[in-house]
């Protein structure tokens, strides 16, 4: 039977109102969650670890839970153990929650898992389990031999074992380079991968004795813990400095300079030499040291070094200023003692002491003591010798040298002394003589406030009353001046 064309508008209109009512009515249905289904979660473990499975229900109708693997075999029902694999065991069973752990994971348990509850009709729901496979530690491969200066090293970092596949990343000293892009290798035996990766360096000296690390960055490892080293020795020309003994070379003085070669390997072989002219004599070369037994001011000059290390040479300079000698006025022992050539006389109780008249008696040398030379003869009269004392005035000694006898040496001493602690009885005081006693060298002098000045013109008296009851010294007969030496 055919419908009238006037017709079919009516019927699809007809058709869209009953399509309109039924989605209007549909969506004013609310349909509550199901409290008997089962509710699950993916979870993911490293190979050697633990996985915990849970199922749980928002109800319980007195239905049992039941885990399955991957297989569908039946792992626990409820509190049962259905299959026996050692590797599972029951963590929680009760109305409502299954909880059952998996421990050494292997690679071969990744993949579904199934929790259901058995009512009418049977609900399920699927948790993935994923297993990560743990990368080896890394090893680096390339470096067989020291690479000298500027040449290239090529090395290489392998690790096997993981899945999904590593990420190899270099460092030198913990900054991190950019290596190759990695070659990921599939392992024929066992869903896991072997990553590769290279890295071409091109070093330099301070490379020498550097570290270079490769590490691997993977989901089943914390950042840093697989990680392994190589060490780069590198071979460069010396480095050359001269280091001088002091900062500063006094004439007269020992002195010693030292060449010093910072190469890989050591230098073995020092070359002296002295720019626009000879070594000194007095200069002695002993491998990277010279020494100058006794500076001169004609060792001024610059001084070159050469050292070799068998892969090249390089050269240091060093400027030698060799200084005057410090002024005596500044020691508390003077650099020379003088040894008068006659004795003084009651003609000549004044005569003038000059170190121009004196031979020389004894040299010291700065910070190294003193040497004596020369001798008086047996029948010389005990005589008169003249150091320098560090005192803040200007003083000289001419008006107590009278009061000084030959035969009484140990009296120079006590004046000594009061010139030292009553400082304004001695105004003009510059230097003290007294009677040379044998070995005798004074102790340091140190300037010191008066000590009981009352007793001073007690004192003074006493110390001066010898002398008038003394006889004038014989007068000796002397040669006119002592050799030296």
């Amino acid at each position: 039977m055919a419908f009238p064309s006037y017709l079919v508008p009516n019927l699809w209109t007809l058709s869209l109102l009953t399509l309109l009512a039924a989605s209007v009515q549909s969506n004013l249905i609310v349909f509550d969650d199901d409290p008997l289904q089962p509710v699950t979660q993916d979870e993911t473990a490293s190979v050697g670890g633990m996985v915990t499975l849970t199922c749980r229900v928002a109800a319980s109708d007195n239905s049992s839970l039941q885990w399955s693997n991957t297989a569908q075999q039946t792992l626990y029902f409820g509190e049962k153990r259905a299959l026996r694999d050692n590797r599972i065991q029951l963590n929680r069973s009760t109305g409502t929650e299954l909880s059952i752990t998996i421990g050494n994971v292997q690679l071969s348990d990744e993949g579904e898992y199934t929790c259901s509850i058995f009512t009418m009709p049977v609900r399920t729901a699927r948790a993935t389990v994923t297993v990560l496979g743990v990368p080896d530690k890394p090893q680096i491969s390339g470096y067989e031999d020291t690479v000298q200066e500027g040449g290239k090293v090529t090395l290489t970092c392998t690790s096997s074992g993981s899945k999904p596949p590593a990420k190899l990343r270099w460092y030198r000293n913990q900054e991190e380079l950019t290596g190759r892009p990695d070659v990921v290798e599939t392992n024929p035996d066992e869903a896991t991968y072997t990553v590769i990766s290279e890295l071409t360096l091109t070093v330099g000296r301070s490379d020498d004795n550097t570290l270079i690390g490769c590490a691997v960055d993977h989901p089943s490892l914390s950042p840093g813990e697989k990680w392994t080293e190589q060490p780069i020795r590198v071979l460069f020309t010396p480095d050359v400095t001269i280091q001088p003994q002091n900062d500063l070379p006094r004439e007269g003085e020992k002195f010693i300079i030292q060449c010093i070669g910072n190469g890989n390997p050591k230098p073995t072989s020092y070359v002296w030499q002295k720019k626009d002219g000879e070594l000194p004599l007095m200069a002695k070369v002993d491998a990277s040291f010279l020494l100058f037994e006794m500076l001169n001011k004609s060792d001024n000059g610059v001084y070159l070094c050469q050292a070799d290390n068998g892969i090249g040479k390089m050269q240091g300079e060093y400027t030698l200023l060799v200084q005057d000698l410090t002024d005596d006025s500044n020691n508390l022992f003077p650099t020379s003692f003088y040894l008068p050539s006659f004795s003084p006389t009651s003609d000549s109780p004044s005569s003038s002491l000059s170190p121009d008249s004196f031979p020389t008696l004894m040299s010291t040398t700065s910070g190294s003591g003193s040497s004596a030379s020369g001798s008086l003869p047996a029948s010389s009269p005990p005589t008169i010798f003249s150091f320098s004392v560090p005192y803040p005035s200007d003083l000289t000694f001419p008006l107590l040298l009278p009061l000084l006898h030959p035969s009484l040496p140990l009296l120079s001493l006590p004046l000594l002394l009061l010139s030292m602690f009553y400082p304004p009885l001695f105004p003009t005081l510059s230097s003290l003589t007294f009677p040379c006693l044998p070995n005798a060298i004074p102790p340091p002098l140190t300037p010191s406030p008066p000590l009981l000045p009352p007793l001073f013109p007690l004192l003074l008296p006493a110390l001066l009353l010898p002398l008038s009851l003394l006889p004038p010294p014989p007068t000796p007969s002397l040669p006119p001046q002592l050799p030296y030496g």
